[in-house]
């Protein structure tokens, strides 16, 4: 006897597409059968026209955001965690930012013990390094499951960037202990340049925070860390990719056989720098900023050519009020915007229903290839017997206009309000439990647990 049986519906992997029933015990995918076997189960939920992928996995998200120990985002572990359940996600990874000359196993227990208990979906951990003290405590955060550790090459009036010598450093620590690292990747000279200018000109609409960090910045910045990659060996992930420049260097570094990912969002594929421009643009700021059309369509030809691995959200909850109300300058707004909910209806509307990218290509971008980069793979981001049973089933047919309102944030605004998308996650199962049905959060809101990730496998 089966816990939940699935029947009915249409199984979508990294693989194919198949007709199939779906048997879940004790939170596993324990069978998967064709045909009209008779068979019991506590619980059956009839999938028929419905599509079964494994549950999404967010690798780049950030919620409940401090600023001297008071929450500044408007979302909490719990609230966040529970949209994001409604998405259709059932794992994210968050990150634990180490302050400079402070511990980042610290960073690391601190950000732990505020998501233990509080999330409704499974999690796990980045850490951000922002300087080079307690290097030494890689091999315990490793030990501990955190295998990547991001860094910034910008933000050096947040005391955030390393150096290209810190950067280098790092890398062959990282390297050691067999883990890799995440890059935040703009020329800080040239962003710090021309902000300051900007702000010296009086140049102060949403357009300019676009024209304070331009194309070259993530360009060069990019260029560069590649090179430190190369010489030093480590694996590295480029962060939210923004531009055609930033996509064209991550192609020609796979064709050199480089060990280089790099991720995008759904913002620099669906919207564009004119959103800066209308009443609400200083909502839409966020880092690296929104570019021109050429920049989303050169991504989208990277995404469906493999050159992008994964799709992920960024996903960042502000008020209208914590940024401002649209009353303070570009540089003063705080940066960030929601995406955690509608990633998975806006790229299977935007890529699969434009015939851009196949069905088993969407879960290939937000699950498979996320869950395999980051250590979780098979467990999480497949359809196969023994894992974790974390579903989506998902009504192709379905239309809906995106608005506020049909929204689980604490906000009421949305960058893609009026977007018409027609598909939508109907039910979302984590490890067996199903958290969301039909428009209502039905589960346990602290149903999630921190995920132990594996170390890479470099082969030697």
């Amino acid at each position: 006897m089966f816990d939940l049986l699935i029947k009915n519906g249409t199984l979508v992997d990294s693989h194919g597409m198949y007709h199939a029933n779906l048997g879940i015990t004790e939170g596993k995918i324990s069978t998967i059968y064709q045909g009209n076997k008779s068979v019991s189960a506590e619980k059956v939920i009839d999938a028929a026209n419905k599509l079964v992928f494994p549950g999404i996995v967010d690798t780049h998200v950030h919620f409940q955001l401090q600023d001297l120990g008071k929450i500044i985002s408007t979302d909490t572990f719990n609230s966040g965690t529970q949209a994001a359940a409604f998405g259709g996600v059932t794992t994210i990874i968050d990150f634990a930012d180490q302050k400079r000359g402070e511990s980042p196993l610290k960073g690391f227990l601190d950000r732990k013990k505020s998501a233990d208990g509080q999330v409704a979906i499974d999690y796990s951990l980045h850490v951000s390094k922002t300087d080079l003290e307690y290097l030494d405590e890689i091999p315990e955060l490793i030990k501990r499951g955190v295998t990547s550790f991001k860094f910034f090459t910008t933000y050096d009036w947040r005391n955030l960037d390393l150096t290209d010598t810190e950067l280098v450093q790092f890398f062959k620590n990282v390297r050691k202990n067999r883990g890799f690292v995440i890059g935040h990747c703009e020329n800080n000279s040239m962003v710090k340049t021309y902000r300051e200018q900007l702000i010296q000109d009086n140049k102060e609409d949403p357009i300019y925070h676009a024209h304070s960090r331009p194309h070259l910045a993530e360009e060069e910045a990019i260029q560069r860390v590649m090179l430190f990659a190369r010489r030093t060996g480590v694996h590295l992930h480029i962060a939210h990719i923004s531009t055609k420049e930033g996509g064209d260097l991550l192609a020609q570094a796979k064709q050199n056989n480089l060990r280089v990912t790099g991720e995008t969002c759904p913002h620099y594929l669906l919207l564009n720098e004119k959103a800066y421009t209308t009443p609400d643009g200083y909502l839409n700021l966020m880092s690296p900023p929104l570019r021109h059309t050429k920049d989303q369509q050169a991504l989208i030809n990277q995404v469906q050519s493999g050159v992008i691995d994964t799709i992920i959200t960024d996903h960042c909850e502000f008020s209208r009020e914590r940024k401002g109300n649209g009353k303070l300058p570009f540089h003063q707004v705080t940066n960030g915007i929601p995406g955690i909910e509608t990633s998975l209806p806006l790229i299977h509307d935007f890529l699969v229903n434009s015939n851009k990218i196949s069905y088993p290509g969407l879960v290939q971008l937000l699950s498979t290839n996320p869950a395999k980069l980051f250590g979780l793979y098979p467990q999480k981001g497949s359809l196969q017997t023994g894992t974790d049973a974390d579903l989506v089933i998902f009504d192709p047919s379905v239309r809906k206009t995106i608005t506020p309102d049909i929204l689980h944030y604490n906000i009421d605004w949305n960058p893609y309000t009026n977007f018409q998308v027609t598909g939508w996650p109907l039910i979302t199962i984590l490890r067996g439990n199903v958290l969301c049905e039909d428009g209502d959060f039905v589960g346990e809101s602290n149903e999630g647990k921190f995920l132990k990730r594996d170390h890479l496998n470099y082969g030697h």
